[in-house]
Protein backbone atom coordinates (compact mmCIF):
# COMPACT_ATOMS: atom_id res chain seq x y z
CA UNK A 1 0.00 0.00 0.00
CA UNK A 2 1.33 3.36 -0.82
CA UNK A 3 0.66 5.61 2.31
CA UNK A 4 0.62 8.96 3.27
CA UNK A 5 0.64 10.06 -0.53
CA UNK A 6 -1.55 13.56 -0.43
CA UNK A 7 -2.47 13.20 -3.95
CA UNK A 8 -2.08 11.50 -7.35
CA UNK A 9 0.94 12.76 -8.34
CA UNK A 10 3.05 12.04 -4.74
CA UNK A 11 1.30 8.20 -5.03
CA UNK A 12 2.35 7.98 -8.13
CA UNK A 13 6.39 8.77 -7.36
CA UNK A 14 6.20 6.59 -4.69
CA UNK A 15 5.58 3.83 -6.91
CA UNK A 16 8.36 4.88 -9.47
CA UNK A 17 10.59 4.82 -6.48
CA UNK A 18 9.74 1.69 -5.40
CA UNK A 19 10.67 0.77 -8.95
CA UNK A 20 14.30 1.97 -8.89
CA UNK A 21 14.44 -0.48 -5.95
CA UNK A 22 14.13 -2.98 -8.10
CA UNK A 23 17.21 -2.58 -9.54
CA UNK A 24 19.03 -4.33 -6.62
CA UNK A 25 16.39 -7.40 -7.21
CA UNK A 26 16.16 -7.40 -10.97
CA UNK A 27 19.30 -5.33 -12.45
CA UNK A 28 19.65 -2.34 -14.19
CA UNK A 29 15.77 -0.54 -15.52
CA UNK A 30 15.42 -0.61 -19.52
CA UNK A 31 18.38 -3.11 -19.57
CA UNK A 32 17.41 -6.09 -17.79
CA UNK A 33 13.99 -5.15 -17.39
CA UNK A 34 11.50 -3.05 -18.50
CA UNK A 35 7.91 -1.53 -17.47
CA UNK A 36 5.66 -3.70 -20.06
CA UNK A 37 2.39 -2.69 -18.69
CA UNK A 38 0.07 -0.75 -16.46
CA UNK A 39 -3.32 -0.81 -15.45
CA UNK A 40 -5.69 0.09 -12.62
CA UNK A 41 -7.55 -2.78 -11.39
CA UNK A 42 -11.33 -1.98 -9.98
CA UNK A 43 -12.56 -4.18 -7.13
CA UNK A 44 -13.30 -3.12 -3.46
CA UNK A 45 -10.47 -1.26 -3.46
CA UNK A 46 -8.30 0.49 -6.31
CA UNK A 47 -5.44 -1.27 -7.29
CA UNK A 48 -2.40 -0.51 -9.82
CA UNK A 49 -1.12 -3.21 -11.49
CA UNK A 50 2.20 -2.92 -13.27
CA UNK A 51 4.07 -5.73 -15.44
CA UNK A 52 7.86 -5.88 -15.64
CA UNK A 53 9.31 -8.31 -18.28
CA UNK A 54 12.69 -9.22 -17.13
CA UNK A 55 15.69 -9.73 -20.06
CA UNK A 56 14.98 -13.44 -20.46
CA UNK A 57 11.44 -12.61 -21.12
CA UNK A 58 9.76 -13.63 -17.95
CA UNK A 59 7.36 -11.79 -16.21
CA UNK A 60 6.63 -10.23 -12.87
CA UNK A 61 3.70 -8.57 -11.44
CA UNK A 62 3.51 -5.79 -9.09
CA UNK A 63 0.68 -4.48 -7.16
CA UNK A 64 0.27 -1.53 -5.47
CA UNK A 65 -3.12 -0.16 -3.23
CA UNK A 66 -3.77 2.69 -4.52
CA UNK A 67 -6.82 3.92 -2.53
CA UNK A 68 -5.39 6.53 -0.27
CA UNK A 69 -4.36 9.05 -2.77
CA UNK A 70 -6.75 7.69 -6.07
CA UNK A 71 -8.79 10.23 -6.90
CA UNK A 72 -7.19 13.24 -4.89
CA UNK A 73 -5.92 16.30 -6.61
Amino acid sequence: MIKNAENHQTGVQAEYLYLQDLQERFGEKDIHWKLFMQAKLKGEKPVDWLVIRLIDGTTKSIYFDISEFFGKG
